[in-house]
């Protein structure tokens, strides 16, 4: 296998390279100049160039003119610690920030969530209400509120639980059910997870 570099590269690292490896120079006709990786078994570049190939992804027994330039340049560089411009080494393009739900959507949002707390609300419901289908509109409330639209939902849900276990005597089991939970056992989960105490202690330290 060899490593062919132009004569204007090839300038200036030609004084990095051993001697050995050097099967035919830089031509008049400015052709370019051949390394024999092949027979340079054991020595210092050889070791160096397998390296940076095989870091790269790459066996070194595979590599053929038909490698991608940049990639050939990005491992020579790093081979002869030369710097590589930006362009040399492509990057991933970045996806854009999904936009915050516009405000008045937002609002349709809260209300209905505010006018059905005591009923089973899913995310096309949500979607619905604000008059989108469900993929951009679940981007679109995070980029807004910060939460996901379950995740607001269940704090909906404790803040009028909790507005109930102050102003009423009502059970727990009862306050569960009206705020749109189906089990006392998930309501006081969920209750002591946001609030960090279960529904019947918050209530008695209130009471206090």
């Amino acid at each position: 296998m060899s490593l062919q570099l132009s004569p204007s590269f090839h300038g200036n690292i030609a004084q990095r390279l051993e001697p050995a490896l050097a099967t035919s120079s830089a031509g008049r006709d400015g052709g370019l100049v051949a390394y024999d990786i092949s027979t340079a078994a054991g020595s210092p570049v050889l070791d160096r160039l397998a390296k940076a190939l095989i870091e790269a992804g790459v066996n070194p027994d595979k590599l053929d003119g038909r490698a991608e330039g940049e990639k050939r340049l990005a491992m020579v560089a790093r081979l002869f610690e030369l710097p590589v411009t930006p362009e040399t080494v492509p990057t991933s393009p970045q996806r854009r920030a999904p936009s915050p739900l516009p405000k008045w959507r937002l609002k349709r949002v809260f209300e209905y969530v505010d006018t059905h707390i005591s009923d089973p609300i899913t995310l096309a419901a949500l979607a619905a209400a604000a008059g989108m289908s469900r993929m951009y509109f679940a981007s679109q409330f995070r980029a807004a509120t910060g939460l996901r639209p379950h995740d607001y939902l269940l704090h909906k849900r404790i803040e009028h639980a909790q507005h109930l276990l102050l102003t009423s005597s009502m059970p727990l089991v009862e306050i569960a059910l009206a705020v749109g939970f189906q089990t006392q056992a998930h309501f006081t989960t969920i209750f002591k997870k946001i609030v960090g105490n279960t529904p019947l202690r918050w209530r008695r330290e209130q009471q206090v």
